[in-house]
């Protein structure tokens, strides 16, 4: 549990009254340090919630460019699926995914939900899709906490017989100790352990870029360590 100044200031001072204890200077003005501190504390966080309005107002802004750039993005086939496959963090994903991702038609993001940054992300795919699964929007909602991150919101996948790529990789992880995974096993409401947030790489690097990666001209030294991932030795 946290201290206060206060106490903190105090517990430094175990017997005040003896010669021997040196007396804490910042002592008698410890009470009006904290308050003014508590302000300070106050007027970060008001900034904080200012920054978030301006982010959605910005984000509203761009939003029929959005719009524009998935009407250009129609036309590419396989756009949205080369696009995530060439995140350095999605490197591991299992190949039998690919197949489904093929028909991945567009991503949808919505941030910033409310002054926490809680966002939204659906995938949809065309109906050729409903030969590996049903429905054809994913949707997962997440929604920050103090210290917390919980799943508001997750669409259950229904696979079709032999054609889920969830089960090829728990399969293969099993079978034969490799770390390859499915990008649709993100779509869980359990807590997300040991593989890369795809909802962060989404909302904070690929919706921004997404020519970038399609085109797979980041550079690998953008690669940033949290994203690693955790091999069979490694493992708790």
């Amino acid at each position: 549990m946290k201290r206060n100044f206060e106490d903190a200031a105090n517990s430094n001072q175990a017997n005040p009254n003896s010669p021997d204890t040196p007396k804490n200077p910042l002592l008698p003005y410890m009470s009006e340090f904290d308050e003014v501190q508590k302000i300070l504390l106050s007027l970060d966080e008001e900034c904080a919630n200012e920054q978030m309005n301006l982010q959605r107002m910005f984000d509203k802004k761009k939003q029929p460019y959005f719009d524009k750039r998935q009407e250009i993005i129609d036309k590419i086939p396989g756009f949205w699926c080369k696009a995530l496959t060439h995140h350095p963090a999605l490197c591991y994903l299992t190949s039998a995914d690919l197949p489904v991702l093929e028909h991945l038609k567009s991503i949808e993001l919505y941030d910033n939900l409310d002054n926490n940054g809680s966002y939204k992300v659906t995938f949809n795919f065309s109906e050729k899709a409903l030969e590996f699964m049903s429905p054809l929007s994913l949707t997962k909602h997440i929604v920050f906490g103090v210290n917390k991150e919980n799943v508001k919101e997750c669409t259950r996948i229904t696979w079709k017989p032999g054609k889920s790529p969830v089960e090829e990789a728990l399969k293969a992880r099993k079978n034969d100790k490799c770390i390859d995974w499915s990008l649709f096993e993100w779509f869980t409401e359990e807590e997300w352990l040991n593989r890369p947030d795809i909802g962060e790489i989404i909302r904070r690097e690929i919706w921004h870029a997404p020519l970038a990666y399609y085109m797979d001209t980041v550079s690998v030294d953008y690669f940033d360590d949290e994203y690693e991932m955790l091999d069979d030795e490694d493992e708790v």
